[in-house]
């Protein structure tokens, strides 16, 4: 598995998983400032979440495209004079900080605040994903996969609008992760109170659960991912294996997902309450879809192709 795992992890894709835990820490540090506050969306920075994830869709949406038409490039070798690129970004989200800072301090909106929190997290991205990949390497990637970027990103803005949609679902689904929290935490401990619609209430805080925490964008990632990989590969696949194993592999995704929050929960109440619960609000559950969609098709995409496709592709050196 690690050797098949070395040969997966080409260079480029080295570089997007680094830019994705920039991204990742980035918003794990400025999003629960700016959500302990009342500027998440009188301030317009809730459009980011939406958009955020639709990108990340549409970068994995990229990667599979592209390894599919089986297009490959010489990336020019990462150099350390690209770190200052990340001392810019850094710049940036200092700058993005001290805007925050002032919308937080102010009830009225400043234009000055709202372009140096605006303004410096856009770039502080931008500058960061420079220092992954180097302005040469974005040229040339542009060059080799024009098509596929834009059929990428036209995928990326189909799966926000179908987010659009189906957030409409999160709060049955916010209810079930709430029943099968309060079920482990019975038998675990600590003693909690179920306040509806959704809270839970210990005693010494309480955590209601939302649409981060709902599991729709995960589901909804998955399937968008699962719908991909089908129209690629839809001729060396087993389709009935296909369809059948896709409700089990939501049904894990969504039980999985209650055990991340009550993990989350037990971090706070046993660790440190402010980084737990940060993470509700962040991209934990971004990090989560990753993972579990890598270990998914890593042990079940064999499974899934028909026997003459899974022979060929053990013939292929």
């Amino acid at each position: 598995m690690i050797k098949n795992l070395q040969k997966t992890i080409t260079p480029l894709l080295l570089r997007v998983i680094v830019f994705l835990c920039l991204f990742v820490a980035i918003s794990g540090i400025i999003g629960p400032r700016i959500i302990s506050g009342d500027i998440l969306f009188r301030d317009g920075f809730g459009i980011y979440g939406g958009f955020g994830k639709a990108a990340i869709f549409g970068i994995i949406a990229f990667a599979l495209i592209s390894r599919h038409n089986k297009i490959q490039i010489r990336l020019q070798p990462w150099q350390p004079k690209l770190l200052l690129w990340l001392v810019a970004s850094g710049v940036c989200f200092l700058l993005a900080w001290i805007g925050v800072s002032g919308l937080l301090t102010n009830n009225e909106q400043s234009l000055c605040d709202l372009t140096l929190a605006h303004g410096g997290l856009i770039f502080c991205v931008g500058f960061a994903a420079i220092c992954c990949f180097g302005i040469d390497n974005i040229v040339l990637i542009w060059k080799k996969y024009q098509r596929q970027i834009v059929v990428s990103i036209v995928i990326a803005v189909a799966f926000y609008l179908f987010l659009l949609v189906v957030y409409a679902l999160w709060q049955p689904l916010a209810s079930i992760v709430l029943s099968g929290v309060t079920v482990i935490l019975s038998i675990s401990g600590p003693v909690a109170v179920l306040v509806p619609p959704h809270t839970l209430m210990f005693d010494r805080f309480g955590i209601t659960v939302a649409e981060y925490c709902s599991g729709i964008e995960s589901i909804a990632l998955f399937s968008g991912l699962y719908a991909i990989v089908g129209l690629l590969d839809w001729n060396r696949l087993d389709k009935k294996k296909y369809f059948i194993v896709f409700p089990f592999a939501l049904l894990l995704l969504f039980g999985l997902n209650i055990v991340r929050v009550y993990g989350l929960i037990m971090a706070g109440y046993y660790i440190n309450q402010e980084i737990a619960f940060s993470l509700f609000h962040t991209y934990a559950g971004m990090i989560f879809f990753v993972l579990y969609s890598a270990f998914f098709w890593m042990i079940a995409y064999k499974y899934l192709l028909v026997k003459k496709a899974h022979q060929a592709d053990k013939n292929q050196p």
